[in-house]
């Protein structure tokens, strides 16, 4: 039996693995088809012609959007006593950035850097995972509201019917599945299919888990101000990262109206979702040239935005990087301490006989 799981370990491992390859690799290479195919002279001449005076604005802008979001997490660990300050959640948020952008596995990773900080020190596994699923279940209903209703006032997609009913649809499916996880009856029911399904495949204790995670999510609506807070950080976090998006339109000099901002970035962060690609690399740029086209503008406008926009998001990720980096020295340090401590006493043990 022993056996067979570490078979089974080692496979998911290698899939695990082969999966993030893919992943780097289809981002770069979608991102240098976008620089094969832009004009070289016109790309320089578009980032010559922005006024850098502006950029500091969008990087302050990116930091402030990673401290509110280490905020609202803070508001959803707020439920339970003890909850760590929002500033060192700040950190382990930058950490989770570090490893959603240069990581394969995307925003998955992340999550799972955040998970293993914060369980250290609250101790509960399946609560902090219930708090990154309501995390992710708000802001992505949030983002889709703010989005339908962006697109829907620019006209951005030239009132495309058939868009516009496809991100209806995946709004209104969203909004069954946020409330669906919020019904006791439902996750009750989920909980006993993980049972019978983690017994018939010998994973109780992953079946136990998520249903100890499903129950504290559905937990989550008897908090009222927190779902009410979290809802309104969620709308500021939107407009905070959009005005600084927006920022570095003003800083090309780029003739996209605020709302349009709003539209583009909402479409952009929905498809930077999906496990594609390293942080959205590269499919990202492609969206972003589709829609520049949408409104008449170029390539290489749409590339060089696309890049100045996420370049404060690689600086939140450096930032949290450096701060892994400075962690896990720490932590070698205080076991090579431990280690010699235990050296020195076994020594004195010896010298002592």
């Amino acid at each position: 039996m022993t056996d067979d799981r570490t078979a089974e370990t080692t496979s998911a491992t290698r899939r695990i693995r082969l999966r993030g390859i893919a992943q780097v690799i289809f981002g770069l290479a979608a991102l240098a088809l976008v620089f094969v195919k832009s004009d070289t002279r016109a790309l320089l001449d578009t980032v010559r012609n922005t006024q850098l005076a502006y950029l500091p604005l969008a990087a302050l802008g990116s930091f402030a959007v990673t401290w509110l979001m280490a905020a609202r997490w803070g508001l959803i660990l707020g439920v339970r006593p003890n909850r760590p300050p929002t500033a060192r959640l700040f950190a382990h948020y930058l950490v989770g950035l570090f490893f959603t952008n240069f990581v394969p596995g995307g925003g998955v990773s992340g999550d799972v850097a955040r998970l293993i900080y914060v369980d250290r020190e609250i101790q509960d596994k399946p609560f902090v995972l219930s708090t990154l699923v309501y995390e992710r279940l708000v802001g992505v209903f949030i983002l889709l509201l703010i989005g339908v209703g962006a697109t829907l006032g620019s006209g951005a997609l030239g009132q495309s019917r058939r868009t516009i009913g496809l991100v209806e649809a995946v709004l209104i499916i969203a909004f069954v599945v946020s409330a669906a996880l919020m019904s006791r009856r439902v996750t009750r029911f989920l909980s006993h299919v993980a049972t019978l399904v983690g017994a018939r495949l010998g994973l109780e204790r992953f079946a136990s888990a998520l249903g100890r995670t499903l129950s504290a999510i559905s937990q989550m609506k008897f908090h009222r101000g927190m779902m009410i807070g979290t809802l309104a950080l969620s709308i500021t976090i939107r407009v905070v990262w959009s005005l600084g998006c927006y920022v570095v339109a003003r800083a090309m000099a780029l003739p996209l109206p605020l709302i349009t901002v709003f539209s583009f970035m909402s479409i952009v962060d929905l498809i930077r979702l999906l496990p594609i690609s390293v942080g959205g690399l590269g499919v990202r740029e492609w969206v972003m040239v589709a829609l520049f086209a949408s409104v008449g503008l170029s390539r290489e406008q749409a590339l060089s935005f696309s890049l100045l926009v996420f370049a404060p998001v690689y600086l939140n990720a450096i930032a949290g990087g450096l701060i892994y980096l400075a962690r896990a020295g720490a932590v070698t340090r205080a076991e090579e301490g431990a280690n010699g401590r235990r050296g020195e006493g076994a020594t004195g043990d010896l010298l002592t006989r």
